[in-house]
């Protein structure tokens, strides 16, 4: 039997046990439950939409046009995008466009990783996702029509062993204020800034020195250069230091950079920045500011 027949076997077995556990839990947590289900009931599906554009989900779970830029709109969120596994696999991103199938409490459990191991899915990252950001998102995936369509079979390297899912950790109600330091240092993580800028040690966690300082997420590009992330720290030669506030931000959106250089288009901005609001923006600009300075050979600075 193949290895994804395998794998989707798992994953399956633990979407019903998540069913079965959420169901048999009911009693001793039954307010819990109901303020949740409630809450998402409530959820703001034009808000889930945006979030799901600026936090990365539209970018991994839709294939793109001819073009390799632009995404196919009319499989959006119908998964398929390729990601490699070590250096001998190859997963493709789940279909998403059935989630009107599934209960509010296992599309929670699963975009934070708590049922199964995502592969490429930074659920390390949504897993402390605020609550009410996760209710937005949820509401607006069960409105889609799903897309009804077959996937390319995962491969997996030899001897690959499934790591486990995410532990539960504290969500906070609410995404920080509008306007501060930690509203940017927030959307700066679920919009995946700092784990493509970061890069990580030896045990594959952040290193923490030189968070942002560039070469987290390295892509080889078809014509073979490989494509490192940039420094965003405020380092005036190699990060950010000369860029104004409109400088940073035009790159958001639009992928031209301080020199008119155009950026590559793994860096988002056609398909999840574009239409990132006036206040997201500034507000991780002002965090980016905030940071320490990272030179590229690794040394700080104040």
């Amino acid at each position: 039997m193949r290895e994804s027949s395998i794998l989707r076997r798992h994953q399956f077995v633990l979407g019903c046990l998540a069913m079965v556990f959420f169901g048999t839990q009911a009693g001793c947590t039954a307010d819990r439950s109901s303020v949740l289900a409630a809450g998402i009931q409530r959820g703001n599906v034009k808000r889930g939409e945006y979030l799901t554009a600026v936090f990365g989900c539209q970018e991994c779970h839709t294939v793109r046009q001819a073009d390799e830029v632009h995404l196919d709109r009319k499989l959006l969120f119908a998964g398929g995008v390729p990601f490699p596994v070590e250096e001998k696999g190859q997963v493709y991103s789940a279909n998403v466009t059935v989630s009107s199938q599934y209960p509010e409490q296992v599309l929670d459990g699963l975009i934070r990783g708590r049922l199964a191991f995502k592969f490429q899915m930074p659920t390390h990252v949504y897993n402390e996702m605020a609550a009410d950001d996760m209710r937005d998102i949820i509401a607006y995936l069960k409105t889609l029509q799903p897309v009804l369509r077959p996937l390319p079979d995962n491969s997996l390297p030899p001897g690959f062993v499934l790591p486990p899912p995410n532990p539960p950790v504290s969500v906070p109600a609410h995404e920080p204020r509008a306007g501060t330091l930690e509203r940017g240092a927030y959307l700066s993580r679920m919009s995946l800034c700092q784990d493509c800028h970061s890069p990580h040690n030896a045990t594959g966690t952040y290193d923490q020195a030189r968070l942002f300082g560039g070469g987290g997420y390295k892509v080889r590009l078809p014509d073979g250069r490989l494509l490192i992330p940039s420094n965003l720290t405020p380092d005036p030669e190699d990060g950010l230091g000369a860029w104004s506030d409109a400088d940073i931000i035009r790159a958001i959106r639009t992928g031209f950079a301080r020199d008119g250089r155009q950026l590559d288009h793994v860096m988002p901005y056609l398909t999840a920045f574009h239409d990132m609001t006036d206040q997201d923006a500034a507000d991780i600009v002002r965090f980016l500011r905030s940071l320490k300075s990272v030179r590229g050979d690794g040394s700080t600075r104040e």
